[in-house]
């Protein structure tokens, strides 16, 4: 199986040895004191500087609590059990409220889906988004409101003198997720994380917020996380993806070794589904079953109740026992599948 991969154009300078962001066996729960849900297990995710790291799943795969970990900014609900998450070095789950303070907005920037919803209708956008320039770079008001002018036009907001005084009424869909994208640079933070920031989108307006995003990107060598169930989006963007199923990485690596040759069956069946294909009876090819209730498994591959190969594969018996490990399988492409072989014993064959 292929497809036709449209990767943007890349970042040439050589990345350094230690990761901007990394998140190290985090785990995540859910539910009241005692009565917890795990719905992150031993996440593991590293992003450099100047990458763009897609991060990818059906809904409730755990995508965005990992990007509101990174941050410390989980539901009250959700609590952190184990793991680590280092920010440019430093322990972001060991940083105090002022750390904390300097870290949101300032050094990591986020963009969220329905940006309409994220806007305060009883404001200016100009005010909205002069706001962080002010807390995090201290600028006057009126310093603070002619750097506005300029991210707006920086976005692509025609007419920024006039619209910095505008209610987010006044704004279309994709002109307010513009206004949030100008929010989310303001502080020319080292790391954008932007959770579906096409949704609701039309599909032009779609292209012009992610060649937006990329030349941003390029301009500031600003990292980007994108959370994503697109993998149009996915492939005309990212240097490198993270699958996610049940609050695992399934599978990780290149983006154009990914998508053009995925090794893990969950990763198939979404290209899959992403091209719209066929069955021989003419319907269109559907995922089957839920991943909620792959949580529930205490044993086994957590995807095996709906892979199409487990069944008749020779490792079932540990497809069904035990869960396998994320392993590499080419390079750094590497699957969390019994049915792929690591790399070490591709090469002794």
């Amino acid at each position: 199986m292929s497809v036709v991969v449209s990767l943007a154009e890349r970042r040439s300078a050589a990345a350094p040895a230690e990761p901007l962001l990394a998140i190290e066996d985090l785990h995540v729960a859910i539910g009241s004191p005692g009565r917890a849900a795990p719905v992150i297990e031993g996440m593991n995710l590293e992003i450099r500087r100047s990458e763009i790291v897609a991060l990818v799943g059906e809904s409730g795969s755990g995508k965005s609590l990992t990007a509101l970990s990174a941050t410390r900014l989980l539901p009250r609900a959700a609590e952190i059990t184990r793991g680590r998450i280092r920010f440019d070095g430093a322990d972001v789950l060991a940083m105090g409220p002022r750390a904390l303070d300097g870290l949101r907005g300032n050094r990591i920037g986020m963009i969220f889906q329905q940006p309409q919803a994220m806007l305060d209708p009883t404001c200016r956008v100009g005010d909205q988004v002069a706001e962080s320039l002010r807390q995090h770079r201290g600028l006057s008001r009126e310093a603070a409101g002619a750097r506005v002018v300029e991210l707006f036009r920086e976005v692509g907001i025609p007419a920024p003198e006039a619209r910095v005084r505008d209610f987010p009424y006044a704004f279309s869909g994709g002109m307010a997720q513009r206004v949030m994208i100008a929010a989310a640079l303001s502080a020319d933070p080292d790391l954008l994380i932007a959770d579906e920031p096409t949704t609701a989108l039309d599909v032009t307006v779609q292209a012009q917020i992610l060649r937006l995003l990329h030349e941003q990107c390029r301009r500031r060598r600003m990292s980007l996380l994108l959370i994503s169930h697109d993998l149009g989006i996915v492939a005309a963007l990212a240097d490198r993806v993270a699958v996610m199923y049940a609050g695992r990485v399934i599978e990780e690596g290149p983006a154009r070794a990914i998508l053009s040759a995925p090794r893990h069956p969950y990763t198939r069946a979404l290209i899959e589904c992403s091209l719209l294909k066929r069955d021989a009876g003419g319907r269109l090819v559907a995922l089957p079953g839920s991943a909620i209730s792959a949580r529930e498994l205490s044993h086994g591959c957590r995807f095996q109740p709906r892979c199409a190969i487990a069944a008749q594969s020779p490792h079932n018996h540990d497809c069904c026992s035990n869960e396998p490990a994320l392993a590499c399988c080419h390079g750094s492409h590497k699957a969390r599948c019994w049915a792929v072989k690591p790399e070490s014993e591709e090469v002794q064959q």
